[in-house]
């Protein structure tokens, strides 16, 4: 009740100081009237809040349909929380934050991420990868890009990717570089050398994703060291279990990459990362699964033991969880957050609770095209797709070129990653279901976003762009709530 009142208390002092700045304190209107407005605008924006914190994709249409809102309630509204600390704080603590970080990071900040999926193989065939097929033997089948032979890209059209990432950079927008897979990117330090080198040369964040099964030279250590962010995934806490969910029965992997090697691997990175006196940030990424989510605070003993920087737990979004283990997740995520007591970062994806909307909101389907706005991910080939989807091999059910259905094109000596997002086709709807939480997020936001302006809401009272708060468009400055 107390923080219903700070945040009653905080929208009525932003309604009074958005009167005195659009100059409407006249004296037509009586100070019981504007009192009482001001009363009834501000407790239907604390009801506003609570439903966007519940459901933060929701059109200002469907909110005012909730609500017993008009559009003109709607925009003050608006423009009441982005003024607002406390209405804010409110949608940013939920369980919903995660989506006020997408849209914070790619809407109000313009990023624009690029994904290099640079492996050719990897050592491990984990049972949750959407690259591995289960045989009813119990052998783990891996798909690869196009088969066993691939024309890879060049450095030259590499260099070219980079050429238009600072293009990008020109028009206001921050470039986010990430290796990935995919396959695993230590396959190919070749091309993970040029990527880095172009990054270096042109003061490019890079964070690699890996499994850290080949963390096991020198060499391929000091190489992802060159990224600013390294994160190993690492699924198991024992050796049996981890061995189970990694390789299944090939013994002969799980003697050649099992956790042992993994964990020494690890070592021996925090090491060399310490000795060479870089600024890498090294963590772990953990899905939860239900094989796993009773270890999580073992998971964060063995971050601090290994001395690494962070650990993030991350959903497993290509199956459910039962209810009964996102609820146990839900209870345990304070205590388990709490055992960062070495200064180690423990994060929990907000999708890991049971209340959050990402549970909620998986029928429907995206425009994948329209996500190229915030990011692309790029194969071995060079093959461009703006969804984390289309650019997973296929095996055998891709075309020869191993490009899928949510390909935009190759790039070439004919065509750069612009000219394919310029050109880019019509591509076919993606059920959300086979999008991970950040794609989701990104396409209800886009959808939302659209049905405002559909509906004439101005981008400037978007409740979650909180810098332009001090904005008034005209809908602000007459608006009849305020005379």
């Amino acid at each position: 009740m107390e923080k219903q009142q700070l945040l009653a208390d905080a929208l009525s002092r932003e309604f009074i100081a958005l009167r005195a700045c659009c100059k409407l304190l006249s004296g037509d209107v009586s100070p019981e009237d504007v009192l009482g407005r001001e009363k009834r605008i501000t407790a239907k924006t604390a009801a506003l809040t609570a439903y966007l914190a519940h459901a933060p994709y929701s059109s200002a249409k469907a909110a005012a349909a909730a609500l017993d809102m008009d559009r003109d309630e709607i925009i003050l509204g608006y423009k009441l929380i982005q003024r607002t600390r406390a209405a804010a704080d409110k949608i940013r603590l939920s369980v919903n934050g995660d989506y006020l970080n997408i849209v914070r990071h790619y809407f109000s900040g313009r990023m624009f991420v690029v994904v290099f999926f640079t492996g050719l193989a990897c050592p491990g065939r984990c049972w949750f990868c959407p690259n591995v097929t289960v045989r009813p033997d119990g052998s783990r089948q891996l798909s690869l890009y196009g088969g066993s032979r691939i024309d890879q890209m060049s450095s030259v059209q590499i260099e070219s990717v980079f050429r238009d990432i600072v293009k990008i950079t020109r028009q206001d927008t921050s470039v986010l570089v990430k290796i990935s897979g995919g396959l695993e990117p230590l396959t190919d330090p070749d091309t993970m050398a040029v990527i880095l080198n172009q990054a270096d040369a042109l003061g490019i964040r890079v964070k690699l994703f890996t499994n850290g099964m080949l963390l096991n030279t020198p060499q391929r250590r000091r190489l992802a060291l060159r990224a600013g962010d390294v994160r190993v995934s690492l699924s198991m806490v024992d050796e049996d279990a981890y061995g189970e969910v990694m390789f299944g029965n090939d013994t002969a992997r799980r003697t050649q990459y099992g956790l042992p090697v993994l964990l020494e691997n690890l070592r021996c990175l925090v090491t060399e990362r310490n000795r060479l006196g870089t600024r890498t940030r090294i963590g772990i990424n953990t899905v939860v699964l239900e094989e796993n989510y009773r270890d999580l605070a073992r998971f964060v003993h063995l971050a601090e033991e290994l001395g690494l920087d962070y650990i993030d737990f991350k959903p497993n979004y290509f199956s459910t969880y039962t209810t009964q283990t996102l609820k146990e997740l839900s209870a345990r995520k304070e205590s388990i957050t709490a055992l960062g007591s070495k200064g180690i970062g423990i994060y929990f994806a907000g999708s890991l609770s049971g209340d959050n909307m990402f549970w909620r909101h998986r029928n429907g389907e995206c425009n994948p095209h329209k996500q190229s706005r915030f990011k692309m991910f790029i194969t071995p080939s060079g093959d461009c797709s703006p969804v984390h989807h289309g650019a997973f091999p296929r095996g055998r059910e891709t075309s020869d070129t191993g490009a899928g259905p949510y390909t935009i094109g190759r790039i070439s000596g004919d065509a750069s990653l612009l000219d394919l997002i310029r050109n880019m086709p019509c591509l076919p709807g993606l059920p959300y279901e086979k999008l991970n939480p950040f794609e989701h997020m990104l396409a209800l936001e886009i959808e939302r976003e659209e049905q405002d302006r559909a509906w004439g809401i101005p981008d400037t009272c978007n409740p979650y762009h909180f810098s332009k708060g001090n904005i008034l468009p005209r809908e602000i400055l007459e608006s009849p709530l305020l005379h």
